[in-house]
């Protein structure tokens, strides 16, 4: 652990970050990494619709839910693939240590983890645009209204 983080240290942010990222298989992360951009740009659409008090709004939110879902699954998905080409491989060995194990057990919960947290940033961003979206009050006639005598 100690080893780690020294390494860390010596290598900028972005460097790790992208280590991981291809750790965790490019295609699925990209994917992931995809539908995170899409989230953000939603975020920022939904803002703008709030403050011209469109009512599309409602449409928008349920979309980047749909998009922070369709992450996590996506995340599931390639750590199932990651999995099963790392069990594959460590059983195609004779000395394999639990350490080797463990090494390829974590690169397979990688996609799970970005996943994770692109479902957690659309969750938060759909609170955020629940939160500043104003009451809108449905105008609906009923039937005891002053109108309809």
């Amino acid at each position: 652990m100690q080893l780690a983080l020294q390494e860390g240290a010596h290598r900028g942010i972005l460097e790790v970050l992208a280590a991981r990222f291809q750790e965790g298989g490019f295609f699925i992360m990209m994917l992931i990494l995809i539908v995170g951009i899409i989230g953000l740009f939603l975020l920022v659409r939904g803002i703008y619709l709030v403050r011209n008090r469109n009512p599309r709004i409602e449409k928008t939110i349920i979309i980047i839910n749909s998009l922070g879902l369709f992450a996590l699954v996506l995340g599931v998905f390639g750590q199932l693939i990651q999995l099963i080409n790392t069990l594959d491989y460590l059983s195609s060995f004779e000395g394999t240590t639990p350490r080797d194990f463990a090494d390829g057990l974590k690169t397979t919960m990688l996609p799970t983890l970005f996943g994770a947290f692109i479902f957690l940033f659309t969750r938060l961003s759909t609170i955020l645009l629940h939160w500043i979206k104003p009451f809108q009050e449905k105008e609906d006639k009923s039937v005891f209204s002053k109108e309809s005598n």
